[in-house]
């Protein structure tokens, strides 16, 4: 192995991945803490995407197959067959988590809460293996970790953009732990580029092609994990592999034989990828604002960052204070450039795919872990610039059997390492407290919104409507509606999420937003009223690609037309509602808060029993009018 010449002393990354993994947890501590014993199971989230990631893992664990949507009830049949979906190609994660939950008879939401810490240590363990095996540090590689994930939002610079004048993003805390997508891929990305590492640099032939596959297989995983974590893996790896054969043309022909056993498996998957994408549902490109251009995108922070880490190797490169052969430059260098990579693709392929996504997930701790290398090589030069012997022996063997000599010996000082580890746990955990009182009333309306789904999920298992098709119907009011699928087995008349799965086209998708809003007792003028301003009733309407600021690539606005042709359609809607829609589909549930919506709408299509009160709600078994 590469590091064969020392131990790693896994403590450290233990340690440092324990301390993430209760900084992850600060939602959930402060959910408990207010719920205490009214706690009814529900996790703390901090992204809004959660709730359909894990009403999906919730289907998973019913025993529901691949191709199924949660929100409508319908699942892939011989006679019915669903298109693919977002969740359906990137299946993986999902197995990963519904299996063992299933097998252990755990809910959805409590693999949540596990998960958030498990996804913390788990990254913080796979970049502490990284950094350790290019820079042979064990100290600065968990210092170096903890600085990678918890300045992963902050690199990102949002604040300095809009001061520049820039079009800022919202700014998400500890992006990595959005669940599952990217938690639980996330480490696998850098245990590939591990993986990776170590089969370019031992001089072991049988285990530098064992370590290529290894290579290979955790990309194929991950081609079916998400797409923004492959494809930065995969442009990472294309430019590793030119900075490689460039820079160490003696060893073409062995790193070419090591480059063709990692892409092997990865195509293998990639067939099969390709062959999913295309019996995708017709929705998806829609929802996930594919935009068609090849504007190049040049200006973003983490690009800058990264470049700037580029041209200070290169000085030192030219100054002869490094080698440009030196594996750990190579590396560092295909680290920094990949986001310019990957932001730019789309000169190339004409496709943009929601940018801001390799921005928030993978690019900004890439070039991190790149500074963190580049901190260490500069270091290094400082630290052995009367002794050259660190600097020959990297064109020969792995520069991770080299730290200054002898083992276990750091280029920085303990009290420094520990400070720069103190204070990135310190910014993540304010950040998590941050993002905890921003979402405090959106955990605490989860967690009574648990009740009624355990109620729900309950009367499902007494009556069988588990497996009852078509699925029971329901409505109820927006606090609850997208959080019921996480444990009930229902279906919804309409979430916010509904297009992110396959069961729906446009045309329904609307239909179902503009019955639900009826329902609601959304007047015409209520409607007019809240189209016409920057509110989310147009984020439903026209989606969130055109709606959320930096999402897509220049997307195209929403004009005074649009916003008047809603307008009528939603007034005709109402006004030529009858029982045939109100039919489409017909309510078997109608959940309300005790101070209820006004359900006059309702009323005049569905008759309701007397209702039954669950905590702060009151559930109503309807059936249509005749």
């Amino acid at each position: 192995m590469p590091q064969s010449a020392r131990t790693i002393r896994w403590w450290l990354g233990v340690l440092a991945g324990l301390a993430l993994a209760l900084v992850a947890l600060i939602p959930q501590f402060h959910l408990w803490a207010v719920r205490g014993r009214n706690w009814h199971g529900a996790y703390a989230g901090v992204w809004t995407d959660e709730t359909a990631y894990c009403s999906y893992i919730n289907a998973l664990i019913d025993g529901r197959p691949r191709r199924c949507d949660p929100y409508t009830g319908r699942d892939d049949r011989p006679d019915a067959p669903l298109p693919e979906s977002l969740f359906s190609i990137q299946f993986v994660p999902a197995y990963i988590l519904a299996l063992p939950a299933r097998l252990f008879h755990i809910s959805a939401t409590t693999t949540f809460i596990v998960l958030a810490a498990l996804a913390a240590f788990a990254a913080t363990l796979a970049i502490f293996w990284l950094l350790n095996l290019i820079t042979g540090d064990d100290a600065l590689a968990a210092a170096g970790t903890l600085c990678v994930l918890s300045l992963g939002a902050l690199v990102r610079a949002q604040k300095l953009v809009s001061l520049l004048g820039g079009q800022a993003t919202t700014y998400f805390f500890m992006p990595f732990l959005r669940r599952y997508l990217p938690a639980v891929p996330f480490p696998f990305f850098f245990i590939c580029c591990a993986f990776v590492w170590c089969a370019l640099t031992t001089k072991r032939r049988r285990a530098a092609q064992l370590y290529a596959l290894a290579a290979g297989l955790t990309l194929a995983l991950l081609i079916f994990s998400y797409f923004y974590l492959w494809t930065a893996a995969a442009a990472w790896l294309a430019c590793l592999a030119l900075l490689w054969l460039g820079a160490r043309a003696d060893e073409r022909a062995h790193s070419l034989r090591i480059f063709a056993l990692i892409a092997a498996p990865a195509l293998v998957a990639l067939a099969f990828y390709a062959r999913l994408l295309a019996h995708r549902a017709a929705i998806m490109d829609d929802a996930q604002a594919l935009i068609l251009t090849r504007a190049p995108d040049l200006l973003r922070p983490v690009e800058l960052f990264g470049l700037l880490l580029i041209c200070a190797l290169v000085w030192l490169v030219r100054r002869g204070r490094l080698l440009r052969r030196d594996p750990r430059v190579l590396c560092t260098v295909a680290f920094a450039l990949t986001p310019l990579i990957v932001f730019n693709q789309q000169i190339v392929t004409r496709r943009s795919l929601q940018p801001i996504h390799y921005e928030m997930f993978i690019a900004n701790y890439m070039v991190l872990l790149a500074g963190v290398v580049a901190v260490s090589l500069i270091r290094a030069t400082r630290a052995s610039a009367t002794d050259e012997t660190d600097v020959v022996a990297a064109t020969n063997v792995a520069p991770s059997t080299l730290v200054r000599g002898r083992a276990h010996t750091s280029l920085f000082p303990t009290r420094v390492l520990v400070a720069c580890a103190l204070l990135a746990l310190g910014w993540g955990a304010f950040e998590m407290c941050v993002a905890t009182r921003r979402v405090a009333r959106t955990n605490y309306d989860r967690d009574e919104s648990q009740l009624v789904a355990l109620r729900l999920a309950e009367i499902a298992r007494t009556t069988g409507e588990t497996r009852r098709e078509p699925r029971p119907v329901v409505f109820a009011d927006l606090r609850t509606i997208g959080k019921l699928p996480d444990i009930a087995p229902q279906a919804v008349l309409w979430t916010p999420h509904l297009f992110s799965f396959a069961a729906v086209t446009w045309p329904e998708y609307k239909e179902r937003l503009y019955t639900y809003l009826y329902y609601s007792g959304y007047t015409e003028q209520q409607f007019n009223a809240l189209i016409g301003d920057h509110t989310y009733l147009q984020f439903w309407v026209f989606g969130w690609g055109r709606f959320v600021t930096g999402l897509a690539y220049n997307p195209a606005p929403i004009t005074r037309t649009e916003i008047e042709a809603e307008q009528r359609a939603y007034t005709d809607f109402v006004v030529n509602f009858d029982r045939t829609r109100a039919a489409q589909p017909a309510l078997a549930y109608v959940v309300v808060p005790v101070e209820q919506l006004n359900l006059a709408n309702i009323d005049r299509w569905y008759e309701r029993d007397a209702g039954e009160r669950v905590g702060n709600t009151i559930i109503y078994r309807v059936r249509l009018r005749p």
